[in-house]
């Protein structure tokens, strides 16, 4: 019945309202798809063009790059290779978060602006504009990819993945924060909504929020899990290594068979992978990427480590203090606001080698980015990091970290930022005592800088805590 629904969603559905709507995305699907097999130099000789394009339309059209190309002394014509393109100064998050209007392109209408907002793994929030043409094609690059990985259209997915939360004040006027019409949608808007829920859902999709990982949660949600037998499963890879470690517990391992399982967000660690694979029955890929850029790479089924999207984008591996490689990416596509050698926080190395599956789409090994931790409970369960992620979307949070220093005693640490009032933290505030308790102890410190690890990195969440029984 499943291959009948694919088929039917793939070659019926789907296409009829993507032409209806004027987006084929399915067209697009496969001619990416085909470039996939190109060789390297021509995929190579691909990125260039779209390259010297973008760092054109850049320096005409954005005033933060033209700017830039004066105070290095350099103008696009004398960008000859990518050697030349390594020469202009790295984009950081902090600009991206200080220097939001300067990196839009004047050319590019508003109307035309998708908006979000992310953290990365620098723990402020960073806004970031797309356009919509680019994000179509985004959108076919990110499942050419993730079709290696077991992804086709009809089939049913499970995403152990945080709904977008809340956001708390939206009267600072951030693209990402821009009040939403409050009038009614049109009549043709309604009816092509209506006509997508109703026949032309690419994947019947069941979601689970991974906050909250008690055994009892984990039980429901394998008792539904089994009734929607998903094709597909999506998630974090912490809460699905905790969720897959009851299951084993319990005796259930290989009773919920995907086909695939998909992790991202946070690094993927061999003995992570070993039981997935093991309690699942089935291959677990990783996947990397970003809001500012969508899927960057994913694992490939035949050979080391993950292709990446090499025509919509450029990867560069800057190396960093204590050893790595730093990933730094260009987006190809993005001409609302050109992303030119954009710090991701990040580490990998390439493989310079042909992949014995023929593509010729690059490959990066030992990603390496942030970790989620999950932290204890009085009632042995555990909640997911991610739970603090909304810091991200208060107004005047700069950067944070949680520290759970007991089961019941947390220091929250905001480094200020202009708008910031006491009031902003209520709402997050009442999550942690409605997860924690009523009496949890919440100490808020207010430092200038939150610092990194000795290795380099930062951590949003630390658990310090051990659980209580």
């Amino acid at each position: 019945m499943s291959n009948v629904y694919g088929w039917f969603v793939r070659n019926c559905s789907l296409p009829l309202y993507q032409k209806w709507h004027g987006f084929e995305l399915l067209k697009q699907v496969r001619a990416l798809e085909k470039s996939a097999w190109l060789s390297a130099d021509e995929l190579r000789s691909i990125q260039w063009g779209r390259l010297q394009r973008m760092i054109r339309h850049a320096y005409d059209h954005v005033p933060y790059y033209r700017a830039l190309f004066a105070d290095s002394d350099i103008v696009p014509e004398e960008i000859q290779s990518f050697e030349d393109f390594g020469k202009l100064p790295l984009l950081t998050k902090e600009t991206l978060q200080d220097r939001l209007d300067d990196l839009l392109a004047v050319n590019v209408p508003r109307e035309e602006h998708h908006r979000g907002v992310t953290s990365g793994s620098s723990g402020r929030p960073t806004y970031y504009v797309q356009d919509r043409p680019g994000n179509r094609t985004r959108a076919a690059a990110g499942r050419r990819l993730l079709r290696m990985a077991g992804y086709d259209f009809g089939l049913r997915l499970f995403y152990f993945w945080r709904q977008a939360p809340y956001t708390v004040g939206s009267d600072k006027g951030t693209p990402a924060e821009a009040p939403e019409p409050t009038a009614p949608p049109a009549l043709p808007v309604r009816l092509k909504r209506w006509a997508y829920g109703r026949f032309a859902v690419e994947n019947p999709v069941y979601r689970v929020d991974p906050t909250l990982l008690t055994d009892s949660e984990m039980s429901e949600m394998y008792r539904r899990l089994k009734r929607f037998r998903p094709h597909l499963i999506v998630s974090y890879v912490n809460a699905l290594y905790r969720f897959a470690q009851f299951l084993e517990a319990e005796g259930l391992a290989n009773t919920v068979k995907p086909r695939s399982v998909i992790v991202s967000s946070e690094t993927l660690y061999s003995h992570q992978k070993e039981l997935m694979e093991r309690v699942f029955g089935c291959r677990v890929f990783n996947r990397y990427g970003m809001q500012e850029t969508g899927i960057i790479a994913v694992e490939c089924p035949d050979g080391e480590g993950l292709h990446t999207n090499t025509e919509i984008l450029y990867l560069e591996y800057v190396p960093v203090l204590g050893g790595g490689t730093q990933i730094v990416v260009t987006d190809l596509i993005n001409r609302a606001m050109p992303l030119l050698r954009y710090e991701t926080g990040d580490t990998a190395e390439p493989i310079n080698r042909s992949c014995p599956c023929g593509r010729g789409l690059e490959r990066i090994r030992n990603l390496q980015g942030r970790i989620i931790e999950l932290l204890p409970t009085r009632g042995g369960g555990v909640v997911n990091g991610q739970l603090f992620a909304t810091f991200h979307w208060i107004e005047g949070v700069k950067q944070y970290q949680v520290v759970q220093e007991a089961v019941d005693s947390f220091v929250v640490r905001i480094v200020r930022g202009q708008g910031y009032v006491e009031d902003n933290l209520r709402p997050m505030l009442k999550t942690i005592h409605e997860w924690f308790g009523d009496d949890t102890r919440i100490e808020i410190e207010y430092p200038d800088e939150i610092p990194f690890t000795k290795g380099g990195k930062y951590k949003l969440v630390i658990s310090a805590a051990t659980a209580s029984t």
